[in-house]
């Protein structure tokens, strides 16, 4: 009997929060049913998720005085069991798990 190629990635689903030095974390959570939620995130309300191969796709609503619904797509740069970054148009946000 041979063992196929397993995923020796971890999985993203989890809360995930920027680690700064201020008193509120801010971050979400990735449930594997595909719901999302934003932790402290203000206007931000994110409501689905999805990964496509190296990118993570979140749904959701702005709340703020421009009320709208946005689709965000990120690229996973690094995800370990307990760290998450990620990049868009030149920019990187990493993430520890929760």
């Amino acid at each position: 009997m041979t063992l196929g190629m397993m995923s020796c990635t971890p999985s993203i689903t989890g809360t995930w929060v920027e680690p700064a030095g201020g008193t509120e974390e801010i971050g979400f959570t990735l449930n594997k049913d595909g719901s999302a939620s934003s932790l402290n995130m203000g206007f931000v309300e994110f409501k689905q998720w999805e990964k496509s191969g190296d990118l993570l796709i979140l749904k959701g609503n702005n709340v703020g005085s421009r009320k709208r619904e946005f689709v965000d797509t990120m690229k996973i740069e690094k995800v370990t069991k307990t760290e998450l970054t990620l990049s868009q148009a030149g920019y990187s946000v990493n993430y520890v798990r929760k």
